[in-house]
């Protein structure tokens, strides 16, 4: 039977107990068990930065199986952008090598005296110091921990980087390299902590039951058959590109438009000319997910991505139209540890407050459509430097600092940016 861990970092005290049946049966998955947990544990006076905040990282039932498309990784905490319930989830091979560890949920609380790790080994879990890490981009951390080119063996990593650790509003959790549980805060939450990263490993894997992998085999084989999933398997999410525009749900320059003009160049076909290879979480056929490379230039870098809302928001929002530049730019997004959502909706709202005359900076142009401008204020938010610090608060709040009616660009509901889609 799968585990509960509790470790609170302020004691360093770690006890693990077995999942409740009742709670599993209860509510299902990860989402559901993680909004239980937090309710129990976490009360409306609580502060999201405050050490008595929770952050609970949660499997589903099915995930670490070799069930099709049931590897996602379900992150729950009180919500520095919003200061109410917040969930991220994120998919990649973390919550599979969790759950042959042994468990179904992580509960975090406290706050360490210094940067730390946690490392798992099967049903042993540490507390260990990580100074040397902290600072450290998440692609570094991944490294350290890992080694530079790391087989299944070496276990799998989520970390924050820069952006949690001066605890911006839109920091992200980083787990796989380029996998991201962004939304919320969790990375604000997770470096309220001193967390710098979990470090899993299962030295062996769980048995399946033969009829249940008879079950999963068939039904990889009705997704791979099923011509309704031949765009995503084919462009990923980006496939939603084209469809978008033409019926008027691309949002560009901070909601002021709906489509544009330049579809052409940032669509699917126009991402497939940076095409790797297609990659696919764990157990899953349909293999949605892209490696891009640009090869040479000013914007050059290999990645995982970019998916349909990171390019939506780093480009139509901010109205950049290289896709190269946005390729980039999710890459620091990825290595500063910052959603790639919050980030470009916060960028295009600092962009239209330039442009009604009511922002500017004296190193970057905040001009619609400048990939400097883009890529300086990701660095600028993420080390909370000049008014990156102002927009490394959410778009609630630095309209609330920045006055004149900044409200009203502000594109959030109750403190977290919209995601990629027309309201």
């Amino acid at each position: 039977m799968s585990k509960t861990a509790l470790i609170d970092l302020s004691t360093e005290k770690i006890t693990v107990t077995e999942t409740p049946v009742a709670l599993l049966e209860q509510f299902l998955g990860g989402r559901g068990v993680g909004a239980k947990l937090l309710y129990d544990l976490v009360g409306p006076d609580v502060e999201p930065l405050a050490p008595e905040n929770y952050l609970i990282f949660t499997a589903g039932p099915l995930a670490g199986t070799p069930w099709p498309t049931s590897a996602r990784l379900h992150v729950t905490f009180k919500s520095p952008a919003t200061g109410a319930y917040g969930y991220a989830n994120s998919g990649g091979f973390f919550v599979a090598e969790l759950r042959h560890a042994g468990y179904d949920a992580l509960l975090i609380t406290g706050r360490a005296k210094e940067p730390v790790i946690l490392r798992i080994v099967d049903q042993d879990i540490r507390i260990e110091a990580a100074g040397d890490l902290w600072g450290k981009l998440t692609g570094e951390v991944h490294r350290a921990l890992l080694g530079p080119n790391p087989k299944p063996a070496a276990g799998r990593v989520a970390c924050i980087g820069p952006a949690g650790e001066n605890q911006v509003t839109l920091a992200a959790i980083i787990n796989d390299h380029n996998r991201a549980a962004a939304r919320a805060g969790a990375g604000a939450v997770m470096g309220s902590k001193n967390l710098k990263a979990i470090h899993v490993k299962a030295t062996k894997r769980p048995q399946t039951p033969p009829n249940f992998r008879r079950a999963a085999r068939d039904t990889a084989k009705k997704l791979n058959a099923d011509p309704h999933l031949d765009g995503l398997r084919q462009y990923g999410t980006l496939a939603l590109m084209d469809p978008k525009n033409a019926g008027g749900d691309q949002p560009a320059k901070n909601h002021q438009l709906v489509q544009v003009p330049y579809i052409q160049k940032v669509n699917a076909r126009a991402f497939d000319a940076y095409l790797l290879q297609h990659k696919g979480c764990y157990a899953c056929p349909i293999k949605c997910s892209r490696k891009s490379e640009t090869p040479t230039g000013e914007y050059a870098v290999k990645i995982g991505g970019p998916e349909y809302e990171t390019t939506n928001a780093l480009g139509p929002m901010c109205w950049v139209s290289n896709p190269e530049a946005i390729i980039y730019a999710n890459h620091l997004c990825n290595e500063y540890g910052l959603d790639t959502i919050s980030a470009g909706v916060t960028i295009a709202f600092a962009m239209e407050l330039h442009q009604r005359g009511l922002l500017s900076d004296p190193d970057l142009s905040l001009e619609w459509g400048d990939a400097n401008t883009v890529i300086g204020l990701l660095e600028k938010i993420a080390y909370r430097q000049g008014i990156g610090d102002t927009l490394a608060r959410g778009t609630r709040r630095a309209a609330e600092i920045i006055g004149q009616g900044a409200e009203r660009y502000a594109m959030q509901v109750k403190g977290l940016e919209m995601p990629r889609q027309e309201p």
